[in-house]
């Protein structure tokens, strides 16, 4: 249902954009709505920033300079300290044994890389994030003394962002050091957004965690016919309980447990709940009563052969389940923005800003050199966590 939605609203953006450009009549209403149209792109203008004057304060300048500066240094930093080494590992792979290497990177593509209920999070927090940092740019502006004309929303295929009109001449007569606040400001809400909403969720998920099951969600039949889990035909799905009689409650318990027995021959006794279903990482059906399985691990097996993750269960709150959601994907859309705006690309804030000050000391070449050598670096990365993707 989700995807015939997107896919709608994308049929919807086309033939607006082919009626706006050949049907007379058409374009003239579209024009005396306000509304700008754009292939796959949908803007209009909805309040007014021109003549608005405001008494500047100077501690709020100052605070976004030096803060702004130190968050925009800091993430340009890890930008590259995550970039640079991935970039040489891929380079690594591919010239010693011809496989394409890992890429922290993966394309946005919804319905693709993103699916489920996890798309109308990600579009909401790409929202968020958008409003928090075009209004970051406006405000700050506006204690600059630079004049913002307008700020409006709009929809980029399907993804909805906001944005504002600062008046370029007004911009540009600007000093160097209010341009920075300007462009630093939306970096900055999108991290301190971040960080707000981690220790929420940080929170919340304390909470959560009371009703958090270690789950058996598949065999790992790489290991061979004769795995344990295997030979004892642990079903799947299903709860682990306990093994010999020690509790396994999170990951963690399961792990240590382990470890402790990785080299020995031993029996176990897994006790094991079944269930049905498992979406996403609930389960949301009822849980049977445990049944016991006896499992033998030889020496020569240092795994048991099952595949775990920790899944919440159905005695869950599904309030602060539906929270907790959102605050991870609030979280990593605005950590995600944040370091990709602080990159020095064309069109980023950190691009902009390091063309700031580069063409100020005659320095404009360099800044084209840096930004052409990190969009090469991103699009690698991009095109091989796409490719390890699918």
């Amino acid at each position: 249902m989700v995807i015939e939605v997107l896919l709608a609203v994308l049929v919807a953006e086309l033939i607006i954009y082919l009626l706006s450009n050949y049907h007379k009549g058409f374009s003239a209403r579209i024009r005396r709505t306000g509304l700008n149209v754009g292939l796959f792109t949908l803007m209009i203008d909805v309040g007014k920033f021109a003549g608005l004057k405001v008494r500047r304060f100077n501690t709020v300048s100052r605070i976004v300079g030096f803060v702004g500066i130190a968050n925009l240094i800091s993430l340009i930093a890890l930008f590259y300290w995550i970039a640079i080494p991935s970039l040489l590992n891929i380079i690594k792979s591919v010239t010693s044994a011809g496989v394409v290497g890992e890429s922290p990177f993966v394309p946005v593509v919804p319905g693709v890389t993103i699916k489920g209920l996890s798309i109308i999070y990600f579009l909401l927090s790409i929202a968020i994030a958008i409003v928090a940092h075009e209004l970051s740019h406006a405000l700050i502006a506006i204690n600059e003394g630079i004049e913002v004309q307008s700020w409006g929303l709009g929809i980029f295929l399907i993804f909805p962002f906001a944005y504002v009109r600062i008046d370029d001449e007004s911009f540009n007569k600007a000093s160097l050091s209010s341009k920075v606040r300007v462009l630093s400001a939306g970096i900055l809400s999108n991290t301190a957004l971040a960080i707000v909403v981690l220790l929420l969720m940080n929170y919340v998920s304390g909470i959560l965690y009371q009703h958090i099951a270690v789950v058996i969600c598949g065999l790992d039949r790489s290991l061979g016919p004769d795995a344990p889990a295997i030979l004892a035909n642990i079903p799947v799905p299903s709860v682990i309980n306990s093994i010999n009689g020690t509790p396994i409650k999170i990951l963690s318990d399961l792990r240590s447990y382990l470890i402790s027995i990785a080299n020995k021959s031993t029996s176990l006794v897994l006790n094991v709940s079944k269930f049905n279903y498992l979406i996403d990482d609930s389960i949301v059906d009822s849980i049977d009563g445990y049944q016991l399985i006896e499992v033998y691990k030889p020496s020569y097996y240092p795994r048991l052969g099952i595949l775990v993750v920790e899944a919440y269960l159905p005695s869950v709150p599904k309030e602060l389940y539906y929270l907790a959601r959102a605050f991870f994907w609030i979280y990593l859309v605005n950590i995600s923005l944040a370091v990709f705006n602080a990159a020095p690309l064309i069109i980023t804030d950190g691009g902009r800003i390091i063309d700031e000050f580069l063409r100020k000391y005659g320095l404009r070449k360099v800044s084209n050199v840096i930004q052409a050598l990190t969009i090469i670096i991103v699009v690698v990365l991009l095109i091989t966590g796409f490719v390890n993707f699918i």
